[in-house]
This record gives C-alpha cells, sequence and structure tokens, in this order.
C-alpha cells in the first residue's frame, strides 16, 4: 500500500493514508482538503457522482475486481461519476472500514466496497450517515447501506449444459473457495445443466476455502483430473485461475469465472462466466442522484438484464461441442432471459 496516488485512465488510485478530493477528472492534478460528505453535497442529474471504490485485487486479474474497476471507467467515460480507487485494499473489517470512511470524509458520495465487506459498510456507514455506502455479494442492508448481488449461478447453468457435451469420461468437477451459498450455487447449477442434458454424469467438488489462492486450487482441479474429471468450473479468482493453469497443463477443459479468462489458456477455456457490474453500478448511481438509494436495496441483474452471461471461446478446440448441445443451450439462455425458465438456486 502507498500513501500516495497515481493518475490512471478510469480514476486515481489512492493509499489509505491520503484521500484527494475532486480525483477522477482529466484536468485536475491538485491536492484539495479534504471535508466530511453531507447531504448538502451536489447530486444533480447533470453532475457526475463522487466515487470511491475499494478492490481487494488488481484491476488488472482477469476476473472480479477487473470487472469492477472496468465497470466504474465505463460510468467515467459517460460522464455519470469521477471516482478514486484502492487497488489490493485489505480484507480485515477494521481496515477495509476505515479506507471506506476515509473515502466518505474526502468528500465521495457513494463508497463501493467490491467484496463481502458488509461488517465494514455498516461500520463506515455508521459513523457517516449522510453517505452511502454498497459492498458485493449479497447480505444484509440499512438505511444507507445497499448490497448487489451476483447470480452467476444462472449462467453456471447453462455451462453446465455444455460440459455435459463436451466431456468424454462422463465426470465433471467444481472448484471453489469457501463453503458459501454463492459457490454452492454456481456449482449446483453448474451440475444441474450438466444432468440436464446427460442425467448419468458424474460431479466432484472441492472447496479450498481460500478465495486468492492459485496453486491450492491447481492442486485440487489436478486431483480432479486423476479421479477422471475432464472439464471443471471455478468459483472465486483465485480458484479460477489455478484450475485454468491445470487444464491448460493436462490439456482439459473449463469454465473461467466472472472475467474472459480465455487469453490464459485458448485452446481449453470453453468459455468464460460473465458478471457485468455496469448495470449494477449505473443503477446505484442514479438513485443516489435522484435520492430513492435509501433505504439500502439489494440489487439483482441476471440473464435478462445483462448482468450475467456466458461468453464462449472460439478459439477453444480441446473438442467440439456438439452443435445439437449448443442449440439447446441457446434455447434455454431464450427462455431464462424471456422468464419462461428459472435456473435453481439462490445467492442468499
Amino acid at each position: 500500500m502507498r500513501s500516495r496516488y497515481k493518475r490512471t485512465l478510469g480514476g486515481c488510485a489512492i493509499g489509505v493514508a491520503i484521500l484527494v478530493a475532486g480525483c477522477g477528472s482529466s484536468n485536475s492534478s491538485s491536492t484539495s482538503s479534504v471535508k466530511s460528505s453531507s447531504t448538502s453535497a451536489a447530486k444533480s442529474s447533470s453532475s457526475p457522482l463522487k466515487v470511491g471504490l475499494l478492490l481487494p485485487c488488481p484491476t488488472n486479474d482477469l476476473s472480479w475486481c477487473q470487472q469492477g474497476y472496468t465497470a466504474a471507467v465505463s460510468l467515467q467515460k459517460q460522464g455519470l461519476i469521477t471516482f478514486h480507487y484502492l487497488a489490493n485494499a485489505p480484507q480485515d473489517t477494521a481496515s477495509a472500514s476505515q479506507a471506506m470512511e476515509q473515502y466518505a470524509r474526502a468528500g465521495d458520495q457513494l463508497v463501493i466496497g467490491h467484496s463481502s465487506w458488509q461488517p465494514a459498510a455498516f461500520a463506515a456507514a455508521k459513523a457517516f450517515p449522510n453517505t452511502d455506502f454498497a459492498y458485493g455479494g449479497g447480505g444484509q442492508t440499512t438505511n444507507n447501506v445497499a448490497t448487489y448481488n451476483e447470480p452467476i449461478y444462472q449462467a453456471a447453468y447453462l455451462a453446465g449444459m455444455i460440459a455435459a457435451g463436451i466431456t468424454k469420461t462422463g465426470k465433471i468437477g467444481g472448484i471453489a473457495g469457501p463453503d458459501v451459498p454463492l459457490c454452492s450455487a454456481e456449482l449446483q447449477a453448474f451440475y444441474a445443466g450438466a444432468k440436464r442434458v446427460r442425467p448419468s454424469i458424474k460431479t466432484l467438488t472441492t472447496y479450498d476455502g481460500d478465495y486468492n489462492g492459485i496453486p491450492p486450487a491447481k492442486q485440487a482441479t489436478l486431483a480432479q483430473a486423476s479421479e477422471g474429471a475432464d472439464v471443471f468450473i471455478a468459483c472465486g479468482g483465485g480458484p479460477a485461475s489455478g484450475m485454468v493453469e491445470a487444464i491448460k497443463q493436462q490439456n482439459l477443459s473449463g469454465f473461467a469465472y466472472v472475467a474472459d479468462m480465455s487469453s490464459l489458456a485458448p485452446k481449453n477455456v470453453t468459455g468464460s462466466i460473465i458478471y457485468n457490474l455496469e448495470p449494477y453500478f449505473k443503477a446505484m448511481v442514479k438513485a443516489v442522484k435522484n435520492g430513492t438509494f435509501r433505504p439500502g436495496k439489494s440489487y439483482t441483474f441476471g440473464l435478462a438484464q445483462d448482468g450475467v452471461s456466458l461468453k464462449l471461446n472460439p478459439s477453444y478446440s480441446v473438442t467440439k461441442i456438439p452443435a445439437k448441445v449448443l442449440s439447446e443451450e441457446q434455447k434455454v439462455q431464450t427462455e431464462i432471459q424471456q422468464g419462461k425458465f428459472t435456473v435453481p438456486g439462490s445467492t442468499s
């Protein structure tokens, strides 16, 4: 963590020890005094909203944090926000809360903690009742704290259908960090989608307890491969990276998590489950601007709202996806989008 800030395309990277009010505009380079935010802060629809974004990992991780950062950059380019960001933010509650409070103290009107930082957000919100906060992953809300869900299980169901069509062994695997509802829903939907196409399919599941660890996930994937699994899915940035390393090493197949990771193993990544955060961030920004953010809400955007999707990799070449399976998957995707079919699962 560094006690200085640097100008970037999308905002300002800042250290916990210093915040720069108003940073984010292309022609601003001076440090201004830090003042407490208040309800008198400008929130007109014509003025960009000042946003603070905390990320628990790098902005170029090809996964969780890159998606959050990219969404904020897009909103800034549209003139909807200016933003500060802190990458590799400390993940313990006390430190995360302190970072959120410093954004609020600097005058940011909406502070987004892009992780499962419910306790940190609640603590910061209590200290700064005139600032709006949000955190990722779903959970409880309060007057000035919202959360946004991650219904990636909907896209995982479609990935499972594809997996059933390409597995040669009839056995597929799931690798995840902690055993939490989010990951459980993703893996179970993946298996359900596969059994829709191939009812006799066998499944293997490993929770290694670490969202960020790459080596444990790689070893877990290799262990499942030794038991016959040949198509995989992952939940968590570290598990996904470890899984991709393993399938590349063993020339197997897998589905990436949250962002397009196909560049890491172009021949082996069958597709990526995409978590598009732009509609989430845009909805919260709009709510703050028009005064409807409070009480805090739980935001959910699934396949029908372009919040999640399955992006197949055109370079995938371990095997060929059967045309019949691909056609059925596309049909089910349309049914989900039209509300005619509901994927079983919940992230709460």
